[in-house]
């Protein structure tokens, strides 16, 4: 609608004609002028990040001959988990993964009894986390009840593991969803155990050669948590190697059975690939 008004300007009639807009922007014309012509404004709706979380990936080893291949990553920030089809129904042997817990399950053990921790006991503890020393945890399980450290995983972590062979935690089986869940309950619960902080310091000081893997293909000066586990065994013909590590808010396991005549450095190329291959696929 328009609204005209006349007034008289030195004997003259001025028209003054004042265009209402309407609601939706369209305004009114003089009659015989040219409608204008509307103008889109120009939208960009920002770009949809995503990450392996949402895609999921395919690995290079995915359908390498003879290689049993299962992988498990967790992001605690972001309260999410990918893995493969198998990281959370296929299980292994824990192998020296579990000298994490079993570490951190003697102290707990320990402080609830009101018992010190002797300066023998947290040598065996440095022991088996920075050397992976088979001995020194063997001493620790004895003293911590043997089997019953397995039990207390569902107790403490919410992990349920058991193992093929009574009295051997290296054959506890677990999926690799479960690695990264034990090793993420260490993380957490060790530090509240006296003396478990050293438990934390003791991942981060893995002795060069023991923390393969998953370390090597993080950006350099990443800290980093790492125990990985590693056996050949003559009975099956097979190397079982458990690459498992946490950094930032990411904690990754990355497990594998395959021939022995691949030797151990095999073992550790897949983790490290795995790794690359997942760090290349991260928002």
């Amino acid at each position: 609608m328009s609204l005209r008004r006349f007034t008289f300007v030195g004997g003259a009639v001025v028209i003054a004609i004042v265009a209402v807009a309407t609601g939706f922007g369209v305004a009114h014309r003089i009659p015989g002028s040219q409608p204008a012509t509307p103008t889109a404004t120009a939208t960009t709706d920002p770009p949809v990040v995503r990450s392996v979380f949402d895609t999921g990936v395919t690995t290079p080893h995915d359908h390498d001959d003879g290689l049993w291949l299962s992988w498990s990553l967790a992001d605690s920030a972001g309260d999410r988990r990918i893995g493969s089809a198998n990281s959370s129904t296929e299980r292994t042997n824990a192998e020296s993964t579990m000298k994490a817990w079993i570490t951190t399950d003697f102290l707990r053990i320990a402080s609830d009894r009101g018992r010190s921790v002797r300066a023998s006991d947290r040598a065996d503890i440095d022991a088996a986390i920075q050397r992976s020393d088979d001995e020194a945890v063997e001493r620790l399980y004895r003293r911590a009840g043997a089997d019953q450290v397995l039990r207390d995983l569902n107790a403490v972590c919410g992990v349920v593991v058991s193992t093929t062979k009574r009295g051997y935690w290296s054959y506890a089986q677990i999926t690799a969803t479960d690695a990264t869940a034990i090793l993420d309950c260490v993380l957490e619960k060790a530090p509240s155990y006296p003396g478990g902080d050293e438990i934390v310091t003791d991942l981060r000081s893995v002795e060069p050669d023991d923390a393969f893997g998953i370390p090597e293909a993080l950006p350099a000066g990443t800290a980093f948590a790492v125990k990985n586990g590693w056996t050949a065994h003559s009975a099956t013909g097979e190397w079982n190697v458990n690459c498992v590590a946490a950094w930032d808010h990411y904690t990754l396991a990355v497990m594998l059975r395959y021939p022995i005549a691949r030797k151990l450095d095999y073992g550790a190329g897949v983790c490290r690939d795995v790794t690359t291959t997942l760090l290349a696929h991260l928002d």
